[in-house]
């Protein structure tokens, strides 16, 4: 795996050892917790002096500070200085969120070696030809 997959699509370094059906589970479940980095800038550029950005990365208490200030227009210029910087804060979020959903998903269903992809017929089952 190249140097670009690690740093910006973490959940691909996180699905390498997984079977098929922990890769399902782990990038529908991934998936719904994803940021968007775009989403943050653009909510940072025109409603960050309300928090949104932060409201958007769960960082509720920081928006809630955000809007309590809002009136005195402060919030405005950090959120437009925060725009440089909520790509990485994304980056970190998504991966730790990655790592955090990989850990849980093997934990709760760990594949076992001799196992094959799909399930085995029970012994007493056989397919007699017409």
């Amino acid at each position: 795996m190249n140097a670009y997959a690690a740093v910006y699509a973490p959940e691909f370094v996180y699905m390498q050892d997984m079977t098929d059906q922990q890769r399902m589970l782990f990038l529908s479940q991934y998936a719904m917790v994803r940021k968007d980095a775009t989403t943050a800038i653009l909510l940072a550029v025109f409603l960050g002096g309300f928090g949104a950005h932060r409201f958007y990365m769960g960082q509720t208490g920081l928006g809630v500070l955000y809007l309590l200030f809002c009136w005195t227009g402060i919030p405005s210029i950090v959120s437009l200085i925060e725009c440089f910087l909520l790509s990485d804060r994304v980056r970190m979020y998504n991966a730790s969120h990655a790592a955090a959903l990989a850990a849980g998903i093997k934990m709760q269903f760990p594949a076992s070696g001799a196992q094959s992809q799909y399930p085995q017929p029970p012994a007493s089952f056989s397919v007699t030809p017409r």
